[in-house]
């Protein structure tokens, strides 16, 4: 960006330019690029990173932001001096409790959607969480807490097991004391059921009445206490909620109740009462720990996607390394960013030129190129070499905010199946209403004795219960079993592109093969012999996440090899690596890349030129270890197809989908993979593409109207996983495939990916099942309870019937056997 105005600059004690934020001089290193001009606090600074300009950005806001409060008193007209303040977006996450249903949720979001300053609000019934994207000089963050609490809910703290476990106490205290005293009710009630007319005197007909409201008064004042609070907060916001038809009749119920009592005839409603409230309460009690278990699970699936790091151990003396917990860096440490990598942490490149993607953390999309002094930024994605950074700052700047960030970012997404139910169920409660009323008042035309017990049932009978609850608790339980199998799902609508998906593309190499080629052989050409050719090769590629490198690596560990120390090294993507050992230049990778460091064509000599060909026989590859004399060393692997993988080409095949393999290889190498398969006839193969060429033809097939699912694990394989409708990435890829994949298994094995189809099926079937059930319960119980065939007592049977079959049918999904992997 072009400087902006004629402030000075900020300059060191030498004069030289500087960094406004960090101080680092903008000369040397720096100045390979241009300074970042941005204006703070109405002056023009320069920086040396969109990090910087960042992390600047805030504390100015912060700043004027307590200027404006400390000044409001002064202030005529508040807001349009917030109005005034440049938009800084935030995102944020705030746990909510309270909520019975998704319409809950959808009450919640439109109170969330209506605040000004909000640009993004969904709630997540299934997590009891509000993700919101909103503008920090509009609303504060204790604003949108306040709106969630005027709606009738409460904001919960994170990290409170201590508080989760005494409110999870005091609902199943709820439950209890409901189910206790309508026992108690019923005990009195039945006399009423069973004797004929007159055979129970005034008197002892009272006192059984009385004796019921008693034991009543605790249902109602405390185990019905949230049905109450959140009915009041909706009618007072006038958002209607699933809870105000539930207050209204229980509210309609307990006044006819008394009205009888104190006249001492007429009928009560006391059993019906305690019996729905028990009902009720004990249905949310099963739909909230469900809910709970199904979101520990996917909670837990995501603890296990740690960010792993390559902290050096010596370095520059050494390349080896450990890989270690991206949350167990210290200030100090050096640390490998291999190309397709998250930065770690905040820190300084120590070796290494690259260009680094902040598109996540500050919005720009322009790729930042960083060079030895760089500083960069924790949550940037390493797009083209490897680098050595320096850890500064570790705590909230490791990639584990990152990936915080990317999650809230994702949760803002939700099935089109239930957003349907949600707002088919925020509709319901008004047609519930207004059907409450048609028949309390057509009832009082014909009999007048029965119009508001008819309307209770009504009422009772079309808690939108099920309706609400038929497509999150399917989604929750479809999540929460593939959380079981260590599948992450990143993107949740993207089970119904899943399931209807008619064309399924395999990558090659890492996917349908396994992840981590086998050196087989090392071929010495000239002096050195097998474990020096071997050291080489592995420092060369020590700082590398390719599949290749991986086997040189762990073929260097079993053989005790130690490494030698590494700099200026280069890796070119789909070539090969370059790097300087002792004072020796190397280079190793595919035959043409490694041979031309000492200008040898890749067949000139066949007496030193090893020969690479791929033979028909076999899946192999070789590569070659050269210096500035020729070539050194023929290093050949073997690559071996991963269990199930012929199994899931069989499950796909079987299901109807078009099964496809995309490779950059050549046709030999990828024929030598399908008949390994045995699935020569059931793939489609497209040979040598680029990764653009991927992205072409999947853009061909949608462009034909084909839904397509890309599975994927490599750099190249990014661009074509986010073209494509629904995609999954394997954990044992790199870190630029999985941010760009709706899925994610952990485990890297084969039969999850089939686990995730079959899933994805079921969980449709399941949201069509329980939508069917619930608008089939309404439709024959609405006109039962109208025409007055229903009492409150058998409508709060059906009600709770009627979600315990939503409910049984969606944990069907989750049920262990179904799981189990």
């Amino acid at each position: 960006m072009e400087r902006t105005g004629a402030a000075p600059a900020e300059e060191t004690e030498s004069g030289a330019l500087s960094c406004a934020h960090c101080a680092e001089p903008l000369a040397g290193a720096h100045a390979l690029s241009r300074p970042i001009w941005r204006p703070i606090g109405g002056v023009s600074k320069p920086f040396c990173c969109l990090g910087c300009v960042f992390i600047a950005e805030q504390i100015a806001l912060t700043r004027a932001d307590s200027t404006v409060l400390s000044a409001a008193s002064a202030v005529s007209d508040p807001a349009a001096e917030r109005a005034s303040v440049p938009r800084q977006p935030a995102r944020c996450q705030i746990e909510i409790r309270g909520m019975a249903c998704a319409a809950c949720a959808l009450l919640i979001e439109a109170r969330l959607r209506a605040t000004p300053g909000v640009a993004v609000g969904n709630v997540d019934f299934v997590a009891r969480r509000a993700t919101l994207v909103y503008d920090r000089n509009r609303v504060a963050l204790h604003e949108l807490q306040r709106t969630v609490e005027r709606a009738g809910y409460r904001v919960a703290e994170r990290a409170r097991p201590e508080q989760e476990r005494r409110e999870q106490r005091i609902e199943l205290l709820r439950v209890a004391v409901a189910w206790l005293a309508m026992m108690q009710v019923m005990m009195l009630a039945v006399p009423d059921y069973l004797a004929r007319p007159g055979e129970i005197g005034a008197a002892i007909g009272t006192l059984l009445h009385a004796g019921q409201a008693i034991l009543t008064a605790p249902v109602l004042l405390f185990s019905a206490a949230p049905l109450w609070r959140a009915a009041f907060s909706q009618l007072r916001t006038h958002q209607l909620g699933m809870d105000v038809p539930v207050a209204l009749g229980l509210a309609a119920a307990l006044g006819a109740s008394v009205f009888s009592l104190q006249a001492g005839r007429g009928e009560v409603y006391f059993d019906s009462i305690t019996m729905f409230v028990a009902l009720l309460l004990s249905v949310r009690w099963w739909q909230q720990r469900a809910l709970a278990r199904a979101s520990a699970q996917i909670d837990a699936a995501a603890a296990r996607d740690r960010g792993r790091v390559l902290r050096l151990r010596d370095y520059p003396r050494s390349s080896e390394f450990d890989a270690v917990g991206a949350d167990s860096l210290v200030p100090g440490d050096r640390a490998i960013v291999p190309a397709g990598a998250l930065v770690p942490a905040d820190g300084r490149v120590l070796e290494g030129r690259s260009a680094l993607s902040q598109a996540w953390l500050t919005g720009e999309a322009i790729p930042v190129d960083v060079a030895p002094g760089t500083r960069v930024v924790a949550g940037s994605m390493n797009l083209n070499q490897p680098l050595v950074i320096e850890v500064l700052l570790c705590g909230e700047g490791t990639s584990l905010a990152a990936l915080q960030r990317l999650i809230v970012q994702a949760a803002s997404q939700r099935p089109r199946s239930v957003e349907l139910a949600n707002q088919v169920a925020a509709h319901f409660v008004w047609v519930l209403l207004a059907v409450s009323l048609l028949t309390a008042l057509g009832w009082v035309i014909f009999d007048a004795s029965s119009a508001l017990r008819n309307a209770i049932a009504v009422l009772i009978v079309t808690c939108p219960c099920a309706l609400s609850l038929a497509a999150p608790l399917a989604s929750a339980a479809a999540q929460a079993a593939l959380a079981r199998r260590s599948v992450l799902l990143a993107r949740p609508a993207a089970l119904e592109e899943l399931a209807r998906a008619d064309i399924v593309a395999f990558d090659k190499t890492g996917t349908l093969t396994e992840a981590e080629p086998v050196l087989t052989a090392i071929e010495p050409m000239r002096d050195r012999d097998a474990p020096g050719c071997l050291a080489v090769a592995a420092s060369l590629e020590s700082r590398s996440v390719h599949p290749f490198a991986r086997a040189v690596q762990a073929a260097a560990r079993k053989a005790g090899v130690c490494l030698a120390g590494l700099r200026d090294v280069t890796e070119e993507p789909g070539a090969g690596v370059q790097g300087v050992i002792g004072n020796r230049l190397y280079r190793f990778g595919k035959p043409h890349y490694a041979l031309a460091l000492a200008g040898l064509p890749a067949r000139s000599d066949p007496a030193s030129t090893p020969d690479c060909e791929i033979s028909d026989e076999r899946i192999g590859a070789c590569l070659v270890l050269a210096d500035q004399r020729g070539a050194l060393a023929n290093l050949r692997f073997g690559e071996h197809i991963r269990t199930g993988a012929s199994d899931l080409i069989d499950q796909l095949a079987r299901s109807g989908a078009q099964v496809a393999l995309i490779s950059g290889d050549r046709r030999d190498a990828v024929e030598a993979v399908a008949q390994q398969l045995n699935a020569r006839s059931q793939l489609q193969l497209h040979c040598e593409h680029t990764p653009v060429g991927k992205q072409v033809l999947l853009a061909r097939w949608q462009a034909a109207g084909r839904r397509v699912v890309m599975i994927g694990d490599g750099i190249n394989d990014a661009p074509v996983l986010a073209q494509a409708d629904a995609s999954i990435a394997l954990a044992s890829g790199s870190d630029l495939a999985q941010a760009r994949a709706d899925v994610l298994c952990l485990r890297s094995d084969l039969g999850d990916v089939g686990f995730v189809f079959e899933m994805a099926r079921r969980a449709t079937r399941a949201v069509r099942v329980n939508l069917s059930w619930a608008i089939a319960y309404n439709a024959a119980m609405v006109p039962l309870a109208v025409a007055g065939h229903l009492s409150p007592l058998i409508a709060a049977v059906g009600m709770a019937a009627s979600s315990a079959v939503v409910l049984a049918n969606s944990l069907r999904l989750n049920s262990p056997d179904r799981s189990r992997g």
